[in-house]
């Protein structure tokens, strides 16, 4: 299983309209790319005045071969979605790991035979 995690630095004000964006934009094609959100939470769990809040979604999907191809099926209505976010957070930053007891590939060496 490989795990995503996605950190939104934004205005608590912006939260609402960023999960909207989500599910009108982004999640109507996320299963059939083998993308699955698990959880959406806020960071702190106030709003504070003149503070940022981080938002965070944790999706996931079965292995590297579907990590490819969600990437390779990315819909236009996904990439218009965080293009809309990114215009609404201050940064984001996306996480891509793997259970800590996986057992990691080993790249493949590039064949320099000249």
């Amino acid at each position: 299983m490989i795990h995503i995690l996605d950190e939104i630095t934004l205005p608590p004000e912006r939260i609402p309209e960023v999960l909207k964006l989500l599910r009108e934009y982004h999640l109507p094609s996320h299963s059939a790319r083998g993308l699955t959100l698990v959880g959406e939470w806020v960071c702190p769990p106030v709003a504070m005045p003149g503070k940022s809040n981080v938002l965070w979604l944790s999706w996931q999907v079965d292995d590297a071969p579907a990590w490819y191809r969600m990437r390779a099926t990315t819909t236009p209505e996904a990439v218009e979605c965080w293009a809309r976010i990114d215009a609404l957070c201050e940064s984001r930053r996306r996480h891509v790991m793997v259970d800590a007891d996986a057992v990691l590939p080993v790249p493949l060496k590039a064949d320099h035979a000249a």
